[in-house]
């Protein structure tokens, strides 16, 4: 089942265009409104200026890694947003783990695993908020 996320802002950080195209069609069908960004840099100036409710982020990226990423958003963003790691990277996992991030998929992923992790992260998000 779909929840609607009409009041919450997605942040998708993803240099692989097709893969960023995919994961944003998902997400605006779910009712998020989405940002991109292409690298960590672009990321955590867009997630400064938009103050996402989650972040879905790549492991390798050109300019770091997703984990940093996570690490850096934990440290210094101003409101703390859900953040869903996903890669090939066969340790990909064991980044997120150690970043903080709130879930980790593989890619390929399966588009029920998607929404239903991306329900839990949010869901569990405007419970704390």
């Amino acid at each position: 089942m779909t929840i609607v996320h009409d009041d919450q802002t997605a942040l998708v950080v993803e240099d692989d265009q097709g893969i960023a195209d995919l994961i944003c069609w998902i997400l605006r069908d779910a009712g998020f409104r989405v940002y991109t960004a292409a690298t960590v840099a672009a990321a955590l100036e867009c997630a400064d200026r938009v103050r996402p409710d989650l972040v879905v982020a790549d492991l390798i990226l050109p300019d770091g890694l997703g984990s940093e990423l996570v690490v850096l958003l934990r440290r210094y963003a101003v409101s703390r947003p859900a953040t869903l790691m996903m890669s090939a990277h066969p340790q990909a996992k064991e980044h997120a783990e150690r970043a903080g991030a709130d879930a980790c998929l593989p890619k390929p992923f399966d588009l029920d695993d998607f929404y239903d992790t991306v329900n839990l992260l949010t869901d569990h998000a405007q419970q704390a908020g």
